[in-house]
């Protein structure tokens, strides 16, 4: 018996690998919810880690002794208000300690371990007590919040899972969505941090007037360069937004 093989219908092209736009979309929203579902995971564990950390470690695996300090009298006005702010602050129980460091340009950091430190530009250009009190008060609230701890435990989370994931050449657009949300995250946290230090502010000095100095001088100087366009690309939040939050908060506190 003769075989005569069937003709062919018209089938899908695969050869190609081509597959039609709404398979294309599904995967990539399926990829989009799968990354934010690990980022949300990793994210919580490193913030759970950074709270069962206790208080006694933190210091014993931070010593900050190294900084270079600035003998001045703004050195010594900035001191005396941060002990003022410790007496009523409620604290997390670190070795609070204030550093000075040579800068001109104004700026202040909170360090794991319970270190603060100013820029000497930032201490020369506040005037007011409860202005720099304000600063001061944001970076305490970064270490009662243990910002500092969660920085550093999500950085080292995120990197160590990228490592798995792609090896030594890391994804680029992962590393870049993956830079773009945490900066959301910091926004966050800074919006929380200014609350805290408004709040403090209230609480040692019973008012808040002149309490925006800071904020307000940099809303002058660099107003006209933060784009609400790109906003979500920046770790703070826009000086505009806090000044308006913290103008909010102030109606609340004087009530």
């Amino acid at each position: 018996m003769k075989f005569v093989p069937k003709r062919l219908e018209k089938t899908a092209d695969i050869s190609r690998g081509d597959t039609s736009w709404q398979s294309f979309v599904k995967n990539s929203l399926s990829a989009v919810i799968i990354l934010a579902l690990v980022y949300l995971a990793l994210g919580l564990v490193a913030d759970l880690l950074a709270h069962s950390i206790p208080d006694r470690w933190e210091v014993q695996l931070f010593d900050w002794t190294d900084f270079d300090l600035v003998e001045s009298s703004e050195m010594e006005r900035a001191k005396e208000i941060f002990s003022h702010l410790l007496e009523r602050a409620e604290l997390r129980d670190l070795p609070y300690r204030l550093y000075v460091i040579p800068g001109d340009d104004p700026n202040a950091f909170a360090f794991p371990g319970g270190a603060v430190g100013v820029t000497s530009g930032l201490l020369k250009r506040i005037e007011s007590e409860t202005g720099l009190a304000t600063v001061l008060g944001h970076e305490l609230g970064h270490h009662q919040a243990r910002h500092p701890l969660k920085a550093i435990g999500r950085a080292l989370i995120f990197r160590l899972a990228m490592s798995l994931a792609f090896g030594g050449s890391q994804d680029s657009l992962v590393k870049a969505s993956l830079e773009l949300a945490e900066s959301r995250h910091s926004r966050r946290q800074e919006t929380a941090a200014d609350a805290f230090g408004l709040r403090l502010v209230h609480r040692v000095y019973g008012h808040t007037e002149s309490s925006l100095e800071f904020f307000e001088q940099m809303r002058d100087e660099h107003g006209s360069d933060e784009h609400r366009w790109a906003s979500f690309l920046r770790t703070h939040p826009l000086t505009e937004d806090r000044i308006s939050d913290l103008r909010k908060l102030r109606v609340l506190l004087e009530e």
